[in-house]
């Protein structure tokens, strides 16, 4: 996902999947390119039993704050 809050910054988010305990949570990162810094990253209070599973459920709530945009 591409943001452009005030044309320019250079802002992306990713998603992105960890193992903690034996299970996976997703983990989105949004990255300042311009300013080479992170501005925040979010971690998943739900964990996975499957990396596939954190990944989707990573990509669906990154989906939603953009709508949400």
């Amino acid at each position: 996902m591409n943001t452009n809050a005030n044309g320019n910054e250079d802002v992306r988010a990713f998603v992105q999947t960890a193992e903690q305990a034996g299970e996976y949570v997703w983990i989105i990162t949004l990255v300042d390119f311009g300013a080479k810094k992170i501005k925040r990253s979010l971690v998943s209070d739900d964990t996975f039993a499957l990396r596939a599973a954190a990944q989707d459920a990573g990509d669906a709530y990154l989906k939603g704050l953009a709508a949400d945009r």
